[in-house]
Order: C-alpha cells, then sequence, then structure tokens
C-alpha cells in the first residue's frame, strides 16, 4: 500500500502520529490515555518492536470501551510472546493469544491488560507499522474526518456506540462497496484532491 502521498498538511500525514503529542492534545480521554503510556513508559519498553498507537483516540472518535491500541512489528513472535510476558504480566488481566494468519494479515501476537482502568491491546505481527492495515485505516480515516468535517465524526461515534466496527462504519457512510477494511486502505493513496473527488465533496 503507497503511501507516500504529498501535499496533505501536517498533523495528516504518517510522522504527525508518532509518539503520543497527537493524543495528548486530541481530547480529554485521549490525554488520559497518553498519561498512563507515558508514566508506565509503555512504548519505551516496546522501542524495539516500531510501536505506534493507532485506533480511535487519536482520532477522537472512541467510544467508552475504546483500547489504547498499539501495532508493533514482531519478525519472531515466540520471542515477542516471551517478551511480553516479562514486560505486561503483572498488568490486571494479562493474557496473550496468537492470531492465525488471514488472507490479507500475517499471524499475529495479540495481547490484551488493563492499564491504569484502560484497557490495552497489542497488536505485533511480522510487518513494519506503519504497513499495518491498523496504522493506514487510521490515517485514512484522519484524512475523511478533515475532508468530511464535524458532523460526519458525529455520525461515526453514533454507529460505533450501536456496536458497528470502526472500518465498517466509515464505509457504511461513505456508501464503499466491498470489503470495508480493504476498501478503506486502498485510499491512503490518494491525494487531498483526489480524495475530495473519491467522497464526492469540496476540500475542507
Amino acid at each position: 500500500m503507497n503511501q507516500t502521498v504529498m501535499d496533505w498538511p501536517e498533523g495528516l500525514d504518517g510522522n504527525s502520529f508518532s509518539g503520543v503529542a497527537r493524543l495528548a492534545n486530541v481530547s480529554p480521554r485521549g490525554a488520559r490515555a497518553a498519561e498512563i503510556l507515558d508514566h508506565h513508559r509503555l512504548l519505551d519498553c516496546l522501542a524495539a518492536y516500531q510501536p505506534e498507537v493507532v485506533g480511535t483516540l487519536p482520532l477522537a472518535i472512541d467510544t467508552p470501551d475504546s483500547d489504547i491500541d498499539i501495532l508493533c512489528n514482531a519478525p519472531e513472535l515466540m520471542v515477542f510472546s516471551e517478551f511480553s510476558d516479562r514486560a505486561f504480566g503483572h498488568f490486571d488481566g494479562y493474557r496473550l493469544h496468537k492470531r492465525p494468519a488471514t488472507s490479507h494479515v500475517a499471524a499475529a501476537l495479540v495481547v490484551r491488560f488493563e492499564c491504569d482502568g484502560l484497557p490495552v491491546e497489542i497488536f505485533a505481527t511480522d510487518c513494519p507499522t506503519r504497513s499495518q492495515y491498523g496504522f493506514v485505516h487510521m490515517l485514512v480515516e484522519a484524512r475523511i474526518l478533515f475532508v468530511m468535517g464535524g458532523e460526519f465524526a458525529s455520525q461515526v461515534r453514533a454507529l460505533k456506540q450501536d456496536g458497528t466496527k470502526t472500518e465498517p462504519a466509515f464505509a457504511k457512510l461513505l456508501g464503499l462497496s466491498g470489503d470495508p477494511y480493504i476498501e478503506m486502505a486502498e485510499l491512503v493513496s490518494l491525494s487531498p484532491p483526489q480524495l475530495c473527488q473519491r467522497l464526492g465533496v469540496g476540500g475542507n
């Protein structure tokens, strides 16, 4: 998936999502999540695995049940599993399971635990984090929210509150056909004018 797209303003390129700065300023719940990540040095702990915070919290379209989602690049899943047990096994609710490979995503380890009252989920697979669907989807969704505006974001939150997953919620509102996870990812290569044209709206 080609993510090298010029003309997107600062805040809508991949580099703008690294670390917790964006998360800390996007919403009160995002600020709380950033505080937890900093206090427990979770990203520092994961530094060897190219961690990226993704999901709905950095976009301020989270619900009360949303996790702090972290992607990792783990070439050797068994090594990551042993590391995870040592690093996070003391947190409440710690559990780990292997997710089998699918037609689009390699086998992965999914780690879950509670950290100061917020759920954390780490998704680790043998793929650079910025090429993983979780990061690509977040980047596309940030751009769509920028183009479509606040009312669209409210509609996404409403669907999510009713139990719809994030990518299907976007796809439903945008009238995208086919697999919503694939359709959303394919939008990452579009420039601002191209995305506006694809969505049938004027630039924001």
